[in-house]
């Protein structure tokens, strides 16, 4: 398997989903590609990872199957890279696509790099997408059916940590995702900001993210929103679980998203879901949540105000997330992946 480095916090979707992946996979053989750095940094860990790779597959033969987790722009021509590799060897190729921006960047490619995409998508012998809408768009650009299937993201079971609750009489919101326009946190900013006076001793609101944390910063001084909004930096592990237990809303009204394992983590926890019908969201924010319009802070607020007036609602759509994340949890999302594998193998080319 590779993909993006995922220790330490490692940001991004792929990292989250790999890092969950590696508590339920024993013995993982795992080749980060990518890792956060400088360009010196981000070519010892390809180069390197590439070289391992080829050791490995020209001498164990147990290896049949690379499993590329990708992205978008330089992380897919990277992973086109290691596709060919592996080809070469003769292993089979499944190409797990977690980019939340993919159709931006096939439709701003010129034709011949739209042809490269392609020709990279149909060579590997199997797509993993996150959600039937992802599924139906790769068959638009002519990926074949029969060579896709949907694996759903991966999030744990939640812990239970009653303790991090406060009766405060304020409705809780999280926003846990990178500080920055695509994940529109800055238009949850905005949007308390035109209705600061209403918020005020009704809705508190906590951010875990990083990248731009000095502009977010900035933004809640500005409007004067320090007692409103908390920044809580980069959130993992306990510190995340006491958050998601904190509240009582999820919210992320991002732009464009592949399926975000942070809407999972949230519906776990009995959370209703604030959110917009970007990429594979609708398909798991129905009963739960409302969705709305991408940059539309006065939807975000509206939808806000009416969790805010409305306890009971947070306590029936929390149950309707319950539910609906069901098929996300380990059990089934290791068993179906297990499946692929056995079914790939015995696909004769």
């Amino acid at each position: 398997m590779t993909g993006d480095y995922y220790l330490r916090n490692h940001p991004g979707g792929i990292s989250a989903v790999v890092a969950y992946w590696s508590r339920n996979i024993e013995d993982l053989r795992y080749y980060p590609i990518y890792k956060e750095g400088g360009k010196l940094t981000k070519a010892w860990w390809f180069v390197t990872s590439c070289l391992r790779m080829a050791v490995r597959m020209i001498f164990d033969r147990k290896v049949r199957i690379v499993h590329q987790h990708t992205a978008a722009d330089g992380s897919f021509w990277r992973n086109a890279q290691i596709s060919r590799m592996a080809r070469f060897f003769g292993k089979k190729v499944i190409l797990h696509v977690h980019a939340s921006r993919f159709k931006d960047f096939y439709n701003e490619s010129d034709e011949k790099d739209k042809a490269r995409i392609l020709e990279s998508l149909k060579k590997a012998d199997l797509l993993i997408v996150l959600s039937e809408s992802w599924k139906e768009w790769f068959g638009s650009i002519g990926i074949e059916s029969g060579r896709m299937t949907v694996l759903h993201n991966i999030t744990p079971e939640p812990t239970a940590m009653p303790e991090s609750r406060q009766e405060d009489g304020l409705t809780h919101f999280l926003f846990l995702g990178e500080i920055g326009q695509r994940k529109g946190v800055f238009d949850i900013i905005r949007a308390i900001s035109a209705h600061k006076e209403e918020a005020a001793g009704r809705i508190g609101l906590r951010i875990g993210g990083n990248r731009n944390e000095d502009q977010l910063m900035q933004a809640i001084k500005e409007n004067g929103l320090e007692e409103i909004v908390r920044f809580e930096g980069w959130v993992s592990g306990e510190k995340k679980i006491r958050l998601l237990n904190w509240a009582d809303v999820y919210v992320l009204p991002s732009f464009n998203e592949g399926l975000p394992i942070s809407i999972l983590e949230a519906m776990s926890y009995g959370c209703p879901i604030i959110s917009t019908p970007v990429g594979g969201i609708p398909e798991v924010v129905d009963n739960n949540g409302i969705l709305v319009t991408p940059g539309n802070e006065e939807e975000i607020w509206r939808a806000m105000s009416r969790y805010a007036d409305n306890p009971e609602l947070i306590r029936t759509e929390g149950e309707a997330s319950l539910r609906n994340v069901k098929p996300y949890l380990p059990g089934g999302v290791m068993t179906h992946l297990k499946e692929i594998y056995l079914k790939i193998l015995e696909t004769k080319e």
